[in-house]
């Protein structure tokens, strides 16, 4: 349930360092900014652009299953049983919490009175499509669905409707957008630390378009990994009509952050890997376990909680729970977990992260085999493991000093528990 708080105070209508979180804010949608970088039209004009990408997102989705099913069975069918069934265990499991994440936002979203009774009734495709770990394809699915409805609207010339379904078009689209942020960093972060190890490992192994076509693949990988953060901060503003929208210069520069420190952090990772791979994954879960406490008791999350009032045992569970799966995102990525300053928050997790990148990048130099030394690659892996890091810092900076949107339209202010991108009341309009 959103609360009835209002924000009195103006200066909270202004911070250079607020930024948005997991769990944030809603307001009525009476007034936008003058100069808004893009909020969203009142027309709320579904272009075949819109509607093209969606489908293309829908397909590629389904691709990019049948693509992970075929590596692991060309592991298992070339006798590397163990990076086969590595590689089924970050598939399943990212899409099981995926899934997992997913009905909790449908509940939210019954909660907040964001589901028609239309959709209530198709539950049961819903249930199967989830428990074919497909997630993302039905956010997919239910974002066309009000793209096209809103299209009929328009031509019908419903304004209230063409608007109605554009907002929950634009809903489901941050909800997937928060969905693929786990899928990047539960499936695609460790798949790629996997890929790396391997191609260092295996160097004299397979043909050189083999490696070309191991070594693209990790590319498109990263690119993917930042673009999903930058598109997710870019789409859950979208929803939020308190909130300027990030231009494309500040998402392309979001990009470039994410892009850089997701290099460096993976990079770092894979090549401690290869020599240590045991000592690793235990340091990776003394990580994920300070990010977990750090989460749980210093953050406080809130979406698992169906209320202002104290949770239930029930909700507590549930949200250490969803701590620890946002604990294993930390591993490579910071996402806000709430709504407030995040200088000092940034500070404490990068700082982690630099000394943890420094002190693999060091151990590897030091302790790998002679004839890795020699090679024409030993310097550049050095230099790209911990470079892109200070880059991505770079950025970040530039991003808050001259890109992040520093206004807030001064509306009603209300007070959600509920975490992003659920935030948008989209429901039906009551007579």
């Amino acid at each position: 349930m959103l609360t009835d708080l209002v924000a009195d105070d103006k200066s909270q209508y202004y911070n250079k360092e607020e930024d948005v979180g997991l769990q944030s804010t809603v307001i009525s949608s009476q007034v936008y900014a003058e100069d808004d970088v893009d909020f969203v039209p009142n027309n709320g004009h579904v272009t075949n652009f819109d509607i093209l990408v969606l489908i293309v997102s829908i397909i590629s989705h389904i691709i990019d299953i049948g693509l992970d099913i075929n590596l692991a069975y060309r592991y298992f069918h070339s006798g590397r049983s163990e990076y086969s069934i590595l590689t089924v265990i970050f598939i399943l499991f990212p899409a099981l919490v995926n899934t997992v994440i997913s009905v909790r936002m449908y509940a939210i979203d019954k909660e907040c009175n964001s589901v028609s009774k239309m959709a209530s009734r198709k539950w049961v495709i819903r249930i199967l499509v989830l428990l074919f770990q497909l997630a993302p394809v039905l956010r997919y699915c239910d974002s066309l669905s009000y793209a096209l409805k809103s299209r009929r609207a328009e031509k019908q010339q419903d304004i209230i409707n063409q608007r109605r379904f554009y907002e929950k078009m634009l809903k489901e689209d941050s909800d997937v957008a928060f969905l693929r942020v786990f899928e990047c960093f539960l499936e695609a972060a460790p798949q790629q630390i996997l890929q790396i190890s391997i191609l260092l490992v295996d160097t004299r192994h397979g043909s050189t378009f083999q490696w070309l076509h191991q070594a693209g693949s990790i590319i498109s990988s990263l690119l993917s990994m930042a673009w999903s953060m930058a598109s997710y901060h870019r789409s859950i503003r979208f929803v939020q009509e308190d909130k300027d929208n990030i231009s494309w210069p500040g998402t392309v520069m979001q990009f470039l952050w994410h892009f850089m420190i997701t290099v460096s952090r993976i990079l770092s990772i894979s090549l401690i890997a290869t020599l240590f791979p045991t000592w690793t994954a235990l340091a990776c879960a003394v990580h994920w376990l300070v990010m977990t406490t750090w989460l749980s008791f210093l953050e406080q999350t809130k979406f698992c909680t169906s209320s202002q009032d104290s949770a239930t045992e029930k909700e507590r569970v549930g949200e250490i729970l969803f701590a620890a799966i946002l604990g294993l995102v930390y591993i490579f990525t910071y996402i806000t977990p709430r709504e407030g300053r995040t200088r000092t928050r940034y500070l404490v997790y990068y700082s982690i992260c630099f000394i943890e990148n420094l002190v693999s990048a060091i151990m590897w130099a030091v302790e790998v085999y002679p004839q890795v030394q020699n090679t024409w690659y030993f310097i550049p892996l050095l230099i790209f493991s911990i470079v892109p890091f200070v880059m991505g810092i770079v950025f970040m900076i530039l991003y808050y000093l001259y890109f992040h949107p520093k206004r807030i339209s001064p509306a009603n202010h209300i007070q959600s528990n509920f975490p992003l991108p659920h935030d948008i009341n989209t429901s039906e309009p009551q007579g």
